[in-house]
């Protein structure tokens, strides 16, 4: 009897606990279905709908095709080029770098000059950069055929010279000053910065054209001025009494000095103009 009191007890609480449990509240609202908005959790409080993560924004790059990567190169190396090679034939007078050989050389600060095989003493200060000439006596070497090559952007070489008849006998030799003559600036031929040195040979020196008693008076003029004595000054003009040309033995034309202008513009435009003389020792 007092088992069956028991069972019965047990049985009762048994129901009693599970009773409790069905009714309590459960936290658990099932899984969440798209367009129900009782699912959906909405907060209205901007500071908790903040964004704690910084935005960023990479940028990806575009993935390399290679192969038209190098199908491109060849056509702008070509077009570099093509560009440089306008702009060389657009300059005709290229700056290019001058021969180390010996000869006279001028360094001005626009433009180098050189006149290769040719020695010549420099007169004055050596240095040229803020000159606007310089002035020689020749030493040895060739004159004409010779070429005058140059750095820089140059636009006009010119060339004078002076001519004087001299006397060559036995008495000796004597420059007829009065017997000169200079030429005007003539235009040099050449290209790429060289120039050809022409008319400098005694054929193509030029000379005044007198009389024969001026070439006597000229001859008479020159021993005096050497100070020769009178007999001496006598025999001088006595030697040309029968020349009737300036050109005619014993006179001789030589040269006497050669003058070059170099025209061109320097780096920023602005034009320059250099001259080089060289006197030959009489």
């Amino acid at each position: 009897m007092n088992i069956r009191v028991g069972h019965i007890g047990l049985i009762a609480g048994m129901a009693f606990v599970l009773f409790s449990c069905k009714n309590a509240p459960s936290n658990n609202h099932g899984p969440i279905v798209l367009g129900d908005s009782s699912t959906i959790v909405t907060e209205n409080d901007p500071q908790k709908l903040k964004d704690l993560v910084i935005d960023l924004q990479p940028v990806i790059p575009e993935p390399e095709n290679k192969d038209s990567a190098e199908a491109k190169t060849p056509v702008t190396a070509a077009t570099d080029t093509s560009k440089k090679t306008k702009a060389v034939a657009a300059s005709p007078n290229v700056p290019t770098a001058l021969p180390d050989v010996a000869g006279l050389k001028a360094e001005f600060k626009e433009v180098t000059v050189l006149v290769p095989g040719l020695s010549a003493k420099q007169a004055g200060r050596t240095n040229l950069q803020n000159a606007n000439g310089a002035v020689y006596t020749f030493t040895s070497g060739n004159l004409n055929g010779s070429t005058i090559k140059l750095t820089g952007n140059i636009t006009k070489v010119s060339q004078r010279y002076q001519s004087v008849a001299v006397l060559k006998n036995e008495l000796g030799t004597l420059p007829i000053d009065a017997l000169s003559t200079t030429t005007g600036w003539e235009a040099l031929k050449g290209s790429n910065n060289q120039y050809k040195i022409t008319d400098l040979d005694q054929k193509s020196l030029e000379f005044p054209n007198v009389s024969a008693s001026a070439i006597r008076s000229a001859v008479m003029k020159a021993a005096k001025r050497h100070r020769f004595s009178r007999r001496k000054v006598a025999e001088w003009e006595n030697s040309v009494h029968r020349v009737r040309a300036v050109n005619q033995k014993p006179l001789y034309i030589m040269l006497r000095s050669v003058m070059w202008k170099i025209d061109g513009k320097d780096a920023n435009g602005k034009i320059f103009s250099k001259q080089i003389r060289v006197d030959m020792p009489m």
